[in-house]
């Protein structure tokens, strides 16, 4: 387990990653990160931009067709 710093860059704080786990988890410069709190930890996920822009033109899909496939899941 590694101990990292919180340092403060403008008005916003920053920390780093250990290469170490940079590298055994495959991560890349650059590379981005949703992050989220969950019981007093901070988690970092991964973003898979081609996921993320699927996420999206379905739910555009979903809210421009929901009465259509709601009849459908009616029949």
């Amino acid at each position: 387990m590694s101990q990292v710093s919180l340092r403060k860059v403008g008005s916003s704080f920053v920390t780093t990653i250990p290469a170490e786990l940079v590298s055994s988890l495959h991560l890349a410069e650059g590379q981005k990160f949703e992050i989220t709190s969950e019981n007093g930890r901070l988690l970092l996920t991964p973003v898979d931009e081609a996921f993320s822009e699927g996420w999206r033109a379905y739910q555009e899909v979903l809210e421009q067709y929901r009465p259509a496939f709601q009849k459908l899941a009616d029949l």
